[in-house]
């Protein structure tokens, strides 16, 4: 399944961008919460849900990472504002009836040293995450966070070290192609063997590999697209895959190439 985000048709109304997908051969949806943030009700929310279903798509889950609750921890005593924040946008993804919740593990604090990181950052975020986590397995509900290139699980040690302390089958990360092809501009590969089992999802897409946030289509960056296939191969991925042309000023192009693109890929 090719999962599409209706936030690359921004400019249309919610329900063109979505009926969007449909026409580009997309079969899933993850929807960005600010683009959803008009259904400000549990019953509007249910008409998307149902509107999303009657045009044969599946909805899979939300994209919250950047969420105004959630930039850089100051302290510790971030950690309750930040769970409670993140249990909200759960109880989202369970009323829409999706299968994840998409976040990101925040940025560096300024002024921390790395000692700090690895100390009470890394304490804090994974007390953030094991609580959401556990109350997310309730909801039936997973939990993955979206690496950005200056976040801190760029750094692998950190992402390697969260996951691993969080422990729970339903927590993982999201590998975005671009993301790591910019934070880790020559390592975006091996990134792929050092995490592992820990990908949980893949966010795919090419970059020039300097541009932060700027979701190149397959086969239009400078991304060995066909390397990072054979590591998600090797390190037996199965998760979700979506098609991220997020501030790609093609989308329509981008999708016609990249669906056809991530079909093969898949089979």
């Amino acid at each position: 399944m090719i999962i599409g985000n209706p936030m690359i048709f921004r400019q249309y109304p919610l329900d063109r961008a979505i009926r969007m997908l449909t026409e580009f051969g997309y079969q899933g949806v993850e929807l960005w919460a600010p683009q959803i943030a008009v259904c400000k009700t549990d019953p509007l929310r249910r008409q998307l849900a149902d509107f999303i279903r009657s045009l044969g798509l599946t909805l899979t889950g939300v994209n919250a990472a950047d969420a105004a609750y959630f930039s850089a921890l100051s302290s510790p005593a971030d950690v309750d504002t930040v769970v409670t924040e993140l249990k909200r946008d759960i109880d989202l993804v369970h009323t829409l009836g999706g299968d994840y919740l998409l976040t990101w593990e925040g940025r560096k604090p300024t002024g921390v040293s790395r000692t700090e990181v690895f100390g009470w950052v890394l304490d804090s975020t994974v007390e953030i995450f094991r609580r959401s986590v556990t109350y997310a397995n309730t909801k039936n509900v997973q939990l993955f966070i979206e690496v950005h290139p200056y976040t801190l699980g760029i750094d692998l040690d950190f992402a390697t070290q969260l996951c691993d302390r969080v422990d729970n089958a339903a927590f993982g990360i999201t590998y975005d192609c671009c993301h790591f092809g910019v934070g880790l501009p020559d390592g975006y590969i091996e990134g792929i063997y050092r995490l592992g089992h820990r990908i949980k999802q893949v966010h795919f897409s090419d970059s020039d590999r300097v541009s932060s946030e700027l979701h190149f289509a397959p086969g239009s960056g400078t991304l060995d697209l066909a390397g990072i296939v054979t590591a998600l191969k090797a390190v037996h991925f199965q998760g979700p895959l979506m098609l991220d042309l997020w501030l790609y000023p093609f989308p329509e192009e981008g999708s016609k190439s990249g669906v056809t693109y991530l079909q093969e890929v898949w089979e």
